[in-house]
């Protein structure tokens, strides 16, 4: 694991369950992935990512930040439909 994987999964272990935090492999060691929580319901889209950025400009320097891709943030039923394989 790439040390700057483990520091993101460290901050994001703090505010969500391990099993709410997918991670994506990117070939150039930058991280990226899926959040899956309750805790984004009745939460539009802005506020998911403003909350998760937070997070971790709070906890990260600015070069580490930008080794972050993004994550997506998903209520449950969201992922659910998301993972869905379409016609």
């Amino acid at each position: 694991m790439a040390p700057i994987e483990q520091k993101v999964r460290e901050i994001f272990s703090k505010h969500f369950e391990r099993d709410e935090i997918q991670f994506e492999t990117n070939p150039d060691d930058r991280v990226s992935g899926f959040i899956i929580s309750e805790k984004f319901i009745d939460m539009d889209d802005f506020n998911r990512q403003s909350h998760l950025w937070n997070l971790l400009r709070k906890n990260m320097s600015k070069s580490e930040q930008a080794k972050v891709i993004g994550f997506i943030a998903f209520t449950p039923d969201e992922y659910e439909a998301y993972r869905e394989p379409s016609l």
